[in-house]
This record gives structure tokens, C-alpha cells and sequence, in this order.
């Protein structure tokens, strides 16, 4: 009777049974409706993001656009500065030629206009009146009819001389006028030039604030998005210059010699970077699409970062962009592995390492949204996907 009691005391009535059961029913419907509205949610962020990265695309393209357009306008301009400059040497060397000649042709006309006022002066004698003062001396005669033949060449090879010289300083006088005419064409084209400079100018500028407003947006939402499921990827970096010298710097240390001092080639079979293996970003792309060159693999800050094989460490570097701390070793046979974002390094350029070797520790350093080891296989210098060489 009392064990009968104590059951009926302790168990629960097929009716409560129901109400409790209706009761988790409920709340599991209410978890699962708040499941479906988190992942609408994310994927409404995730819309989000993917449509800011296309802006950012855009944008870049017309900053592209903008830059070459300013380059073009800039090779324009500086054309048709020399062209003017050119000109300008033409007309002052013009205009030297056009005074030296008119310096010529006054010298000579004052010559002959000096001759013809004697000429007027001592009487406008004719060829006759010479002939007949001459009376009927033979040679006499031919002397006077030989000097005045040659006084009459000589005033028409004057003359000739001084129509000569008008038609060249015409001529020059012609040409200085039409590069007058084509300078201030030049000029005019030229200052519209550099007006259509300082706009491209202040388009660019324009564009790079838009961008870097977008890509602050951009990186501020994939955070947020990040935040919601636990997942972390590098934010964009729109400076391509340093990105270029990085790339230059990693393919220069992948492809240089061995250094002093023995090591241990790898065996091309590559171990896990960090104990964590679940990953948040793979190879090529991100979720979104945009381009991802290696594997993300989220860990909480201080995680041992592992050599994924044997080989030495043949570049260290602390960015405070992009990569952040990152470490490159190289395997030998052209294989190399790189270890991205880390809160720390634990070894030293040249330094030989073995397979598991403890080389640095996991942060979110550089354009990272969160703590996570970035892992790259590259081939040459050239990024390959790492599931084909991970064990």
C-alpha cells in the first residue's frame, strides 16, 4: 500500500504526459521557427554581401575605367604641350627670319632709292642724248652704249631682288599668321584638355571614397554575418599595389635556393595546419563567389599552428594588412605551404623545420573578420588547391 502510494505520488498522469509532450512539441516548433527565421536571416546577409561585392566590383571597374581615362588625357595633353611649345619655337624663328629680312630688303631698297634721287638729280639723261655726246668717236660710243647696258642690268637684278624679297616675307609673314591661328586652336583644345583632367581627377577621387565606403560596409556586414554562424574570412583589400608586392615577395622566396645549412625536403604529403579541421572557407571561392586562394580553418586565438611538412621557413612577415603574420615554408620540389593571420610566430627565416613542428599561434592579424588559421598550398609560387597534397 505504501509503495502503490509512493508510485501514484511520483508518476505522472497520462494527462500531464500529453500537456508536457504538447509543451515540448511547441517549443520545439518555436526553436525550429527561430531556426528558419536566423537562416533567413544569413541568407538575406548573405544576399547582402554577395550584392555589396558586386557594387564593389562595379565600382572598381569604373575607378579602372577612370584611371585609364586619366592616363589617356594625361599622354594627350602632354602631346599637344610639346606641339605647342614646338609652335611657339617655330613662330619666335619665324619671326626672326621675317625681321632679318626686312632688315635686308630696306638696306637694299635705301641703295637703289639713293641711286634713283641722283639719278633725278644729275637729270634723267637718255641713251640717245649719251650716244650723240659720244660724236662719232667708234670707241667712245661703244664704252657709253656698254655702261649704260650695264647700269640698266644692274637697277632690274636690284629690282628682281627686292620683289624677291617681298614675296618671301609674304610668304613668312602667311605662315606666322596660320601658327598664330593653330597656337590659339591648341591652347584652347589644351586648357579644355586639362579642364576634362582635374574632372576625371575628381572622379577618381569620387569612386575611391565610394569604394572604400562600400568595402567598409562590405567587410562590416561579412563580420556580422561571420558573427551569426561562427565563420571567419579574410576582409577585402582594394590596395592591389601592396597586394602585388606581397605576390612578388612570396613567388621570389618560393623560387629562391635552399638555404645554408642542411634540411629535410618534405614528402609532398601534407598534415593538418592546425587540430581544428572543420573549415570555414575553401578552395577557390568563398560561398559568395569571390576568390579564396587557400583554406580557412576557425580556432580560437593561440591555437598551435603545425608545419604542415618538413622542409625550411622561407619567409616571415608581419603586415599589418592582408595576410597579417604570416609564415611560408618551403618543402623542396617546388612545393611550399603558407600559414596566414597568426597572433604569433614561433620560428625564423631559414630556420629548418620538421613535419608538426610548432610554428606559430592562430589570430585574426591583418584583413581577417575573426581568429582562424589561413592555409595555402603553392606550387612554383602559384597557388593549387590543398586537398589534392592534404593526407
Amino acid at each position: 500500500m505504501i509503495f502503490s502510494a509512493s508510485m501514484s505520488a511520483s508518476a505522472k498522469s497520462t494527462s500531464e504526459l500529453k500537456d508536457e509532450r504538447e509543451k515540448i512539441r511547441s517549443e520545439i516548433e518555436a526553436a525550429q521557427s527561430k531556426i528558419n527565421s536566423l537562416k533567413q536571416k544569413k541568407e538575406k546577409q548573405q544576399e547582402y554581401v554577395n550584392a555589396l561585392m558586386e557594387k564593389i566590383d562595379l565600382i572598381q571597374d569604373k575607378l579602372d575605367n577612370l584611371e585609364n581615362q586619366r592616363d589617356a588625357l594625361q599622354s594627350e595633353i602632354d602631346a599637344l604641350q610639346k606641339k605647342i611649345d614646338d609652335t611657339e619655337k617655330q613662330i619666335e624663328e619665324t619671326q626672326k627670319q621675317i625681321e632679318k629680312k626686312q632688315a635686308e630688303f630696306r638696306d637694299i631698297y635705301d641703295l637703289y632709292c639713293q641711286r634713283l634721287r641722283a639719278m633725278y638729280i644729275s637729270g634723267n639723261v637718255s641713251t640717245l642724248e649719251i650716244f650723240l655726246d659720244s660724236g662719232w668717236d667708234m670707241s667712245s660710243l661703244l664704252t657709253r652704249a656698254q655702261m649704260v647696258k650695264s647700269i640698266a642690268e644692274k637697277d632690274n637684278e636690284t629690282l628682281d631682288k627686292l620683289m624677291e624679297m617681298m614675296q618671301v616675307i609674304t610668304q613668312q609673314r602667311q605662315l606666322l599668321a596660320e601658327k598664330s591661328v593653330e597656337l590659339k586652336e591648341d591652347k584652347e583644345k589644351l586648357d579644355a584638355q586639362k579642364a576634362d583632367l582635374q574632372s576625371s581627377i575628381k572622379d577618381i577621387s569620387a569612386s575611391k571614397s565610394e569604394l572604400d565606403a562600400e568595402v567598409a560596409e562590405c567587410n562590416a556586414a561579412i563580420r556580422k554575418l561571420n558573427s551569426q554562424t561562427a565563420e571567419f574570412q579574410e576582409t577585402i583589400e582594394t590596395d592591389q599595389n601592396r597586394l602585388n608586392e606581397i605576390e612578388d615577395e612570396i613567388r621570389n622566396a618560393a623560387n629562391a635556393g635552399a638555404p645554408t645549412g642542411s634540411y629535410t625536403p618534405g614528402t609532398g604529403s601534407l598534415g593538418y595546419p592546425t587540430s581544428y579541421r572543420r573549415i570555414s572557407a575553401g578552395y577557390p571561392n568563398y560561398s559568395s563567389g569571390r576568390y579564396h586562394g587557400g583554406l580557412d580553418f576557425p580556432c580560437p586565438t593561440g591555437t598551435t599552428v603545425y608545419a604542415a611538412d618538413s622542409g625550411y621557413v622561407s619567409l616571415v612577415k608581419y603586415l599589418t594588412y592582408s595576410y597579417g603574420r604570416y609564415v611560408m615554408i618551403n618543402h623542396g620540389n617546388g612545393l611550399s605551404t603558407l600559414y596566414a593571420h597568426n597572433s604569433s610566430i614561433l620560428v625564423s627565416e631559414g630556420q629548418a623545420v620538421t613535419k608538426g613542428q610548432a610554428i606559430a599561434k592562430s589570430g585574426a592579424t591583418g584583413n581577417a573578420t575573426g581568429p582562424h588559421c589561413h592555409f595555402e598550398v603553392r606550387k612554383n609560387g602559384t597557388r593549387v588547391n590543398p586537398w589534392n597534397y592534404l593526407g
